[in-house]
């Protein structure tokens, strides 16, 4: 997996450019009407649970059991139950659930379940918010009957790294005090742990091989302006 020689030079200007561009932005959105804001975020959510369900394809099937871990608010967890008629439940470490399905709170180490309890496990954009991402990787595997699906931020220059941590920030922080401002979340969101913990695509590869993990797939998505990267893997146990 790679990224072009001309997108490459391109990040660089782009991402000192929208790092200075997100300070005036939040105090814009900010300013911006509840209902107006509301739709805006919706819209975006809902543009990225298309792609995220796109991208698991047939990895999932009616009735499995999965789970999401670092769920959020639910909302990703709850939409892969509906598309994919599976059985769905989530765990996190804060609580700012707002959905249909089950969610628990857990230490962020230890999955509270059996062995083999779900079909498949999914981990969105949750292992960059680890420390200690052996460990609750390892733990995905020991639930997990069939397969994990990994979406993770990823890089592949010194500056989109640096990019990459500072969207991290933004996304969470900036865009979440926004929302618990305008009372469409609740203040757990600041209990988001931010160790920034991210990988390269080769990185995650060398890791899913130390822990003996088939990769179905690898799926790339560069954002068309944005410096940012996102990557997709369907592991097989």
């Amino acid at each position: 997996m790679h990224i072009s020689i001309a997108r490459n030079i391109l990040y660089l200007p782009l991402a000192i450019f929208y790092t200075i561009l997100s300070i005036p932005l939040f105090f814009i959105n900010l300013c911006i009407s509840k209902k107006k804001y509301t739709k805006m975020q919706m819209l975006s959510a809902e543009n990225e649970r298309s792609w995220r369900l796109d991208a698991i394809g047939d990895f999932i099937v009616a009735g499995d059991r999965v789970l999401d871990v670092g769920c959020g608010n639910g909302k990703f967890g709850e939409a892969i139950a509906k598309k994919f008629n599976a059985d769905v439940r989530g765990v996190d470490v804060v609580n700012y659930a707002n959905s249909d399905i089950q969610i628990d709170l857990y230490d962020g180490h230890s999955l509270p379940f059996e062995n083999d309890s779900f079909d498949v496990i999914v981990m969105a954009f949750m292992l960059h918010h680890v420390k200690h991402q052996d460990k609750i990787f390892s733990e995905a595997i020991r639930c997990s009957r069939r397969g994990i699906i990994v979406f993770e931020d990823t890089y592949f220059t010194p500056w989109q790294w640096l990019f990459t941590i500072w969207n991290d920030f933004y996304s969470n922080m900036a865009v979440g005090t926004i929302k618990i401002v305008k009372g469409m979340e609740g203040k757990g969101i600041w209990g988001m742990p931010l160790p920034f913990t991210f990988r390269s695509v080769k990185g995650w590869h060398e890791y899913f091989a130390e822990k003996s993990l088939n990769i179905k797939e690898t799926s790339l998505r560069h954002s068309n302006i944005k410096p940012h990267s996102k990557v997709i893997f369907l592991l097989e146990k």
